[in-house]
């Protein structure tokens, strides 16, 4: 992709557990953004996706560390080759089938599986196959293992939850005519790979049905591809031929001394071989049927002309085609690929190509023989068109002569294909009126083709007693001697087509299907055709044979596949989920574990090194509260406040460390603390610690019970300690305003909290200074003539005074000089209501209004406090917030009231240090 991938989507990526640098491969290799995780999927590296797991076999490990390789020199194969690493990212989507993985260059055999299975008698038969107590030694033994490993692989692409199984024992357990297993990753030709299996596999069932091996050794002559080597050929009697084999009764005619000859023969074949050149599958299939030999030997040695008749011979079950595309090139002396366009249909009837039809048919091919001709004239006329000198089609040639000849002119001087100007007008008209004619005559051709082609079908018309419908199709992808194979598969029931490509299973559009099977883009084109019987997919269509399901699926095996199987069975798939589920929860915790160490390394340094920056930037600020950024920086405040030497809670600490990081990493924000994890998981994640972390830095393997006592007397004093900062940091901004009202209120809100604190605590001394302060601001700011009395906030003032808070560290004169200061309101502005109020503070009377306004705080302030206090909390907090709300805004505060209320404060000191009381000059003086 040409964008660089945004942050948002790459940290998405991160989070799944992808590198950085994997995820950018990746992005670069696929075409748009929903490809990214298929391709993330398959470049994924299996050796480290599981630091802390138990590891894979040796021989698995290095294939994938293999495949993974050769994706710097090959990156089209990532999308079949490489396997998925994570489990979880492994887990099947429910109604999606079950792939297979590619055990090495086995990509063409995993589509004829996954075709297979889609045979519900065929995975019946294997399913509920039961072998032998002893299995002997010997290619039948072998053959017997197969199915059992055939067994055990179809029981997992019924039930399995998993994206894709392993073939591995399947593959592992083929072996040729001699006992010799083949070798895995040998590119073998499709069908010859495919005769072996189902040659053992027809083996294996004769076994278990206690019959003698219906296998017999006959010669052959011809192709390879199709049964014709010296090779085991499959009886007619046997399962396997019943399924997936058609008779062919081969009928020879030919003379011999002038005396006419005929021979019959009967062959099974799996793959009926067709011709490419024939262009379709009916005149390909007519051609296999019927075709003349005209240098045939005779006994006599006398080469003679023979016509050879291939008929079926009865109906099968499947109906399967190769189209043979690679042919022998003497000029390259090597084989090619042909790519040529190949057409059939999803519908098809073999009435015509039937050994009882034949004498019918063979008088109808002749009455459409003339048909025929004018067929083959006109196709190489339209050829001719098509590829001009055997190269090009010729409109695309008058076309492209025309743009070359408009580039020649004034108008496009620095166009590189302009040679000078020219008047070519004439010579351009000409040419596209060449084109005209051009595409005209191919449409009058491919007319009178399709109405000749309609004429021959009709005269088919009584042939379609025999219906077979289009079930799966091999693609083949690449050159002659290399390249993919891939498989589409249609699921009768949901009308669907799905694509098999080894590990990756996706449903397909009916378009996509057949644009790739007939040969639409070079290079990728059929190789196998499989046709089902009609009555077959009718029951398809009828039955729920595969739903796809998984396990935690209500209808999980309510299908006709998961009625194949006995309890024992089920079982069996039942572990293997489960230990898949354990596997995938193994992974997540290693994954999340390897996070949680990343998040405590991050927060250890950061509370470490934000503690050290605080000590310093602060150190000379004498009266200062604890720092509350977090919880383990205010615990090491307040024991270095102790002791500069205390270690005592660093274990303690390093555990809310890790707490805070767990509940950072994990979805559902549970921590070590309360109990919410397992001992087995916290025992995972010490010993990550433990390999990772020095003991400086990591944590014992448990808290003491002491520890966890010291941390919940922690939690319970950092929470009041946020609780109360956050109260006097209102106070000050009140006093700032100069909103004494308030200030008076909510003073007394916090005053009563802190009363029964220790001495040393910080907001007892705070609470205790601003008792005098706060008075002394309010009643002396009211003394000079100049000011206004403010008769409310007096009032107010004696109903917080009534309440002698601190009394006992009173100034030795402090109701005495509340009085003097009082009075020196009167005489300075003649206000005799402050009278009244001096008699109420003099007498101790509590007047109920001013008493119950003292109470009041608003909701306002409330609120306010309420979200500073929630900013801070005990098990989340930011290893990336360097500021402390609380701490900052008592330090600034207490610096801004020293400037702003300095007169005040010297009067403050005055009456600590007086021998007698400031009488009124006194205090105007220092007002002043």
């Amino acid at each position: 992709m040409k964008t660089q991938i945004n942050q948002e989507l790459l940290d998405q990526y991160i989070g799944m557990g992808f590198s950085k640098e994997l995820i950018n491969m990746a992005w670069e290799e696929s075409n748009t953004e929903a490809d990214v995780i298929n391709t993330l999927l398959t470049l994924s590296d299996k050796n480290n996706a599981l630091s802390n797991t138990p590891t894979k076999q040796d021989e698995e490990i290095q294939l994938n560390q293999a495949l993974i390789d050769s994706y710097k020199t090959n990156p089209q194969a990532a999308t079949s080759t490489f396997e998925i690493v994570s489990p979880e990212q492994r887990k099947r989507n429910n109604d999606v089938p079950c792939g297979l993985k590619n055990v090495g260059n086995t990509c063409y055999f995993n589509g004829l599986l996954q075709t297979y299975f889609f045979n519900s008698d065929f995975v019946k038969i294997i399913i509920k196959f039961q072998p032998p107590a002893q299995i002997e030694q010997g290619k039948q033994g072998q053959s017997i293992q197969l199915v059992q490993n055939l067994q055990h692989l179809f029981l997992s692409m019924i039930g399995s939850d998993k994206k894709y199984v392993d073939p591995s024992d399947v593959v592992k357990s083929i072996c040729d005519d001699f006992g010799n297993v083949l070798p895995i990753g040998d590119q073998k030709d499709v069908g010859e790979f495919n005769h072996y299996f189902l040659s053992r596999i027809g083996e294996g069932l004769a076994y278990n049905e206690h019959q003698s091996s219906k296998i017999e050794d006959q010669p052959h002559e011809g192709s390879s591809s199709i049964l014709r080597l010296k090779s085991s050929t499959i009886h007619d009697e046997d399962v396997v031929s019943k399924l997936f084999f058609c008779k062919v009764h081969h009928y020879l005619q030919f003379d011999q001394a002038g005396v006419p000859q005929s021979r019959d023969s009967t062959e099974l074949y799996n793959f009926i071989p067709i011709d490419l050149k024939d262009g379709n599958l009916y005149d390909a299939f007519d051609n296999f049927v019927v075709n003349s030999i005209e240098d045939f030997k005779n006994d006599l040695s006398e080469t003679v002309c023979a016509t050879k008749y291939n008929w079926i011979q009865g109906a099968p079950q499947t109906l399967s085609f190769q189209i043979q595309r690679v042919t022998y090139s003497k000029e390259k002396n090597d084989l090619i690929k042909q790519n040529d366009e190949f057409l059939f249909e999803e519908e098809i009837y073999l009435d015509r190509f039937l050994y009882e039809n034949s004498k019918r048919y063979l008088d109808i091919r002749t009455q459409n023989r003339e048909l025929k001709i004018k067929q083959k004239l006109i196709k190489q006329e339209l050829q001719q068109l098509s590829k001009f000198d055997d190269k090009y089609d010729l409109q695309d040639v008058l076309l492209t002569t025309v743009k070359f000849l408009e580039m020649q002119s004034k108008d496009k001087p620095n166009n590189p294909a302009n040679f000078g100007p020219s008047d070519q007008k004439h010579t351009i008209e000409q040419l596209l009126k060449y084109s005209q004619h051009v595409q005209k005559r191919k449409e009058v051709l491919q007319q009178q083709y399709n109405d000749l082609e309609e004429k021959i079908q009709a005269s088919y018309n009584n042939f379609k007693g025999n219906k077979y419908y289009l079930q799966s199709i091999l693609i083949h992808e690449g050159m002659a001697n290399s390249g993919h194979y891939y498989t589409y598969i249609k699921d009768f029931r949901l009308n669907k087509w799905f694509k098999f490509n080894d590990i990756r299973v996706t449903e397909e559009t009916r378009e996509k299907v057949f644009q790739d099977a007939i040969g639409v883009k070079p290079g990728i084109n059929a190789y196998l055709l499989v046709y089902l019987k009609d009555e077959l997919v009718q029951e398809e269509i009828k039955y729920p044979k595969r739903l796809y399901k998984t396990s935690t699926e209500q209808d999980y095996l309510q299908d006709t596949y998961g009625s194949f199987l006995n309890q024992n069975q089920i079982e069996s798939i039942k572990r293997e989920n489960q230990l898949f589920q354990n596997e995938i929860e193994d992974y997540k915790q290693a994954r999340i574990i390897e996070r949680i160490a990343e998040a405590y390394q991050t927060r250890f340094e950061f509370v470490n090194e934000q503690f050290r920056t605080i000590v310093n930037k602060t150190q000379n600020i004498k009266f200062k509260p604890l720092f509350t950024q977090n919880f383990p920086i205010y615990i090491k405040c307040k024991v270095t406040q102790q002791s500069n030497q205390n270690t005592q809670y660093d274990n303690l600490i390093k555990w809310i460390i890790l707490d805070s990081a767990l509940r950072e990493v994990q979805e559902n924000k549970e921590g070590i603390f309360g109990g919410q994890i397992s001992e087995n998981f916290q025992n995972k994640i010490i010993n990550k610690f433990v390999a990772q972390f020095n003991e400086f830095k990591r944590p014992t393997s448990k808290l003491t019970l002491s520890e966890q006592n010291d941390l919940n007397k922690f939690e319970q004093e950092y929470l009041l300690y946020v609780n109360l900062g956050s109260w006097a940091t209102i106070i000050l901004e009140l006093l700032e305003k100069k909103d004494f009202i308030q200030t008076l209120q909510v003073l007394q809100f916090l005053t009563k909290k802190v009363k029964n604190l220790e001495q040393q605590n910080y907001f007892f001394k705070f609470t205790k200074n601003l008792k005098t302060l706060v008075p002394i601001i309010l009643i002396c700011k009211m003394i000079p003539k100049e000011s206004e009395v403010n008769l409310k906030q007096l009032q107010l003032l004696q109903a917080y005074l009534i309440h002698k808070h601190f009394e006992y560290d009173d100034p030795k004169y402090w109701q005495t000089e509340i009085s003097i200061m009082l009075n020196s309101i009167i005489e300075n502005h003649n206000q005799q209501d402050v009278k009244e109020i001096i008699v109420n503070f003099e007498a101790g009377t509590k007047i109920k209004e001013n008493m119950d306004l003292l109470e009041f705080v608003s909701e306002e302030i409330r609120n306010q406090q309420l979200a500073l206090s929630s900013s801070y909390e005990i098990y989340f907090w930011s290893p990336y917030q360097k500021q402390d709300i609380i701490f900052d805004k008592l330090v600034e505060g207490m610096n801004k009231l020293k400037v702003l209320f300095e007169p005040y404060i010297k009067i403050q000191q005055a009456l600590k240090e007086a021998i007698k009381p400031l009488m009124k000059e006194d205090l105007e003086k220092m007002i002043k």
